[in-house]
């Protein structure tokens, strides 16, 4: 990713430097080809020797940052447009956070990553027009260029765990600060198993319900929160984890399959957000 923004930055107006954390990776190749990224001009490279986790590590870059706005970038994304840097430089001072987007590879790279790619490519690639209508909870941390200041302000370093995105977000909400959706995309290499991507939902809906009962994240802010609201509204909910229980092996066998259904995924993560919040009640 860097080697192909570097000849993009020489056609920036603007004063800039490249930050990149290795976050105790314990893959030889990628600390040499990291090593290697650090030899280019204005790259600042740092290793850390234990697990920061993505949001700390994030919180370490913006401090220690020079400038007053930051671009962040996963390792696993691409810029679409050869003109990426310049599209963001022209959008400067227009809202406090800006986002380009999220595509996805027009061909499934592999069978066994069928959710993750069906998911994303359906739910958040999404055009500038619908992430508009929901412009807090569009936002996706991949990639994300935003005022130093508000960062700084409302990144929850303190957590370490996955599914922090949407907290964020709420957190950004709350405070108004402006955000502006452009059509700059990057796109999403980095995709998961879609055994792994379950497993990674259900560490999302347990840091979901964590921050419901801590009282940081309101219990109506997601549409699966308010779907679930409904269902315990009408007492369907133990009904629903009874057939759940029964069908959830036929369930994951199709989200693990090369045709994964979306309709039976919204089902899996609403069965399992009841059953996390009902455990959570009774304790």
């Amino acid at each position: 990713m860097i080697k192909r923004l570097i000849p993009q930055t020489e056609k920036l107006q603007i004063a800039f430097e490249i930050r990149i954390a290795d976050d105790a990776s314990t893959d030889a190749e990628i600390q040499k080809a990291n090593a290697l990224l650090a030899e280019q001009n204005q790259c600042i490279y740092t290793v850390f020797h234990e697990n920061r986790g993505r949001t700390a590590t994030r919180h370490f870059l913006a401090e220690n940052a020079l400038y007053d706005n930051l671009l962040f970038l996963d390792a696993d994304v691409l810029p679409t447009k050869s003109d990426f840097l310049q599209i963001f430089e022209q959008n400067l001072g227009r809202a406090q956070v800006i986002f380009g987007g999220i595509a996805y590879p027009k061909i499934l790279p592999d069978p066994e990553r069928a959710l993750h790619y069906t998911y994303g490519k359906s739910r958040e690639g999404r055009s500038v027009s619908k992430r508009k209508k929901k412009p807090y909870l569009s936002l996706v941390s991949q990639h994300l260029l935003i005022d130093k200041s508000v960062f700084l302000k409302y990144n929850p370093a303190e957590e370490n765990a996955y599914g922090l995105d949407p907290y964020f977000a709420h957190r950004l909400e709350q405070h108004q600060i402006s955000v502006l959706h452009i059509n700059n995309p990057t796109t999403h290499f980095g995709l998961e198993t879609s055994a792994s991507y379950v497993l990674k939902t259900h560490q999302a809906l347990q840091t979901l319900v964590r921050l419901e009962h801590e009282e940081k994240m309101p219990r109506n802010y997601r549409p699966l929160q308010r779907v679930a609201q409904q269902v315990v509204k009408r007492n369907l909910q133990h009904k629903i984890l009874r057939l759940f229980k029964t069908y959830e092996h036929h369930i994951l066998k199709n989200l693990c399959g090369n045709n994964p259904s979306l309709r039976l995924f919204d089902l899996y993560r609403l069965c399992y957000y009841l059953k996390l919040t009902l455990e959570d009640e009774s304790n």
